[in-house]
């Protein structure tokens, strides 16, 4: 690979810049924010509210409005909670019990290292982490990771993305906002889905070979480079 080619690297967090599997991450989510909710209705009601409004953020293909709107419109038709309360109990859940997860989460040391020296060589860096999560829980994340939003151009998040992975949408919005050529743009990620997919537009690929996920996509979308990030920081520190 030829760093001079690239302008810009789009990093995946989740399974990429923070150790976490998504069995592990969703168990334990869910049982932590249900107790919250328990007051207005049974676990089951409300995890199935939680995954279909997961679902409709993914579904959400707006310019106009950004993917939490999806999400509140779907949880309170189905729950009858107001979006009032609803937005209340998420903010204090996130600002409290949010921070258990921190426990299941691996720190990737190399990680915030690549950050590091991508930034001295001028390059444009992005936390493309796939905006179903609201900016106080993505700051969060990016901590346990090591990292602050002040390392990156950009992050996605419910609060400011239209689109979310793997929408096409989604990368070309961000190559705008940042004004790069895809094909001069990797995106490293865990995920053969949701990072993957940015190759439909032409931007390269980077898989990772731990926490990978969507196996099943395998072979729908071309991965460019395999390998660790160790193994990516090396190349990079040549």
């Amino acid at each position: 690979m030829n760093i001079e080619e690239i302008d810009a690297f789009f990093f995946d967090l989740d399974g990429t810049l923070l150790g976490l599997t998504d069995d592990d991450f969703m168990r334990i989510y869910t049982g932590l924010i249900s107790k919250r909710f328990e007051k207005y209705l049974p676990k089951k009601k409300f995890i199935e509210a939680l995954l279909g409004g997961t679902n409709a953020m993914f579904k959400h293909n707006d310019s106009n409005n950004f993917v939490l709107e999806s999400f509140f419109n779907y949880f309170t038709d189905k729950t009858g909670i107001s979006r009032e309360e609803t937005y209340n109990n998420f903010q204090k859940f996130y600002m409290n019990e949010f921070g258990e997860l921190e426990k299941a989460c691996e720190k990737i040391e190399v990680g915030p290292k690549i950050i590091k020296i991508l930034k001295k060589m001028n390059k444009k860096i992005v936390l493309a982490t796939n905006p179903v999560f609201p900016e106080i829980a993505t700051r969060k994340r990016c901590e346990w990771a090591g990292l602050s939003f002040n390392d990156f151009i950009h992050v996605t998040h419910a609060e400011n993305s239209n689109y979310c992975k793997p929408n096409p949408n989604y990368f070309i919005k961000m190559c705008e906002m940042i004004n790069v050529n895809p094909k001069r743009v990797l995106m490293v990620g865990n995920d053969f889905l949701f990072d993957m997919s940015a190759s439909s537009i032409g931007i390269k690929t980077w898989m990772i070979d731990n926490y990978q996920s969507n196996l099943e996509f395998k072979e729908k979308y071309s991965v460019d480079y395999k390998g660790s990030l160790v193994e990516l920081y090396n190349l990079l520190n040549k």
